[in-house]
């Protein structure tokens, strides 16, 4: 009975976010999107047919840093293709997958129904491009009230669509961690957070803050104009504002920001160096950081997530072709930021 009761308010939840706490009824516009045929939103489930594996993945971003989780994807190799289990094999995980990327840069203007307008886009057939059979939702300006209500959009239409967010990936590897540590109640260890204002200005990450101690800092490269530059930036001051004396190391850092990954070898040389760094014959973060720091990337975490629900749900394309790009409603991007997205994009 003390289980039930406690699974009944929720304290044995281990995700970040994921799902609402209480049942509220599906918005309007879902309704519309289902049920009104005239409608132009309309979502045509018969549109999704016996050979949904060969249908493309959706990644929906609002910026071009968001092509990074594209990139991140088409380079995951984390299972055995063969028998699905996990260690590499040399063969990249999503080899031979579609991807459409649409980008939406006016996001923050956005109410929360014309969010779901947007991103459903990738549910329809439009011109030339089919329906998506997985979404990853890549961009840091979608709240999580929106990715519930397009979970359920996909449930009440029985679209067999694949959710995956890839600042919930990130949260539910974090809380993994920490939960695994025996963390959760005495707030022993602390989690560093590097992400842009726009994921802080949807408390993305502020549930962490519920069961350990959390430090955040934004990333900026707009001032610096170099990546490496706003990475070391960041990196250091988010070791300054952890607390002189803490007793909470900080052992986990999710990298949150998309650009991180681009230089993604500086990190662990960062931390070296910041435990490493004297004044007045004192060192200055040796206490505040752990010497076995893990990294966490949501881009990553997100591609576990997709892979082991595609193979779940028989949803692997298996193409022996090259995997195929196409990027929407962005300029042309910086692709020497991206040399695996470089070879596969046609736009």
């Amino acid at each position: 009975m003390v289980l039930l009761l406690l699974m009944g308010t929720g304290l044995l939840a281990g995700s970040c976010g994921d799902g609402k706490q209480e049942v509220a009824p599906p918005l309007p516009v879902i309704q519309e999107m289902l049920e009104d045929t005239a409608s132009a939103y309309y979502i045509d489930p018969l549109g999704y047919s016996q050979s949904m594996k060969m249908l493309p993945i959706g990644v929906i971003g609002n910026s071009a840093d968001d092509l990074q989780v594209v990139e991140t994807l088409l380079g995951l190799d984390e299972f055995d293709n063969i028998t699905g289990k996990p260690g590499s094999d040399g063969i990249r995980d999503f080899a031979g997958e579609h991807f459409e990327f649409l980008c939406l840069p006016s996001f923050e203007t956005l109410s929360r129904e014309d969010m779901i307008r947007q991103i459903v886009r990738l549910f329809r057939q439009q011109d030339q491009r089919p329906p998506v059979k997985a979404l990853v939702v890549a961009g840091d300006l979608v709240p999580p009230e929106v990715y519930d209500d397009l979970k359920d959009l996909i449930g009440m239409g029985n679209l067999g669509i694949i959710t995956v967010s890839v600042i919930q990936a990130g949260n539910d590897k974090a809380l993994e961690y920490v939960h695994k540590n025996n963390a959760g109640r005495d707030k022993r260890l602390t989690v560093g957070v590097i992400a842009t204002d726009g994921a802080f200005s949807i408390n993305a990450y502020d549930c962490l803050a519920d069961v350990t101690q959390v430090v955040f800092q934004a990333y900026e490269d707009k001032e610096t104009n170099s990546t490496e530059k706003a990475i070391r930036f960041a990196m250091t001051s988010l070791a300054d504002k952890l607390p002189v004396n803490n007793q909470a190391r900080m052992k986990y850092i999710v990298l949150g920001a998309h650009p991180l990954l681009q230089h993604r070898e500086l990190i662990p040389e960062l931390l070296t160096f910041l435990r490493n760094y004297r004044k007045d014959d004192r060192y200055v973060y040796r206490d505040l950081l752990d010497s076995d720091m893990i990294l966490i990337e949501p881009q990553k975490e997100a591609g576990i997530q997709l892979y082991r629900a595609m193979r779940e749900e028989r949803l692997a394309a298996f193409r022996t072709t090259p995997s195929c790009v196409r990027v929407y409603e962005i300029e042309k991007p910086d692709l020497t930021k991206y040399p695996l997205l470089n070879v596969c994009i046609n736009n």
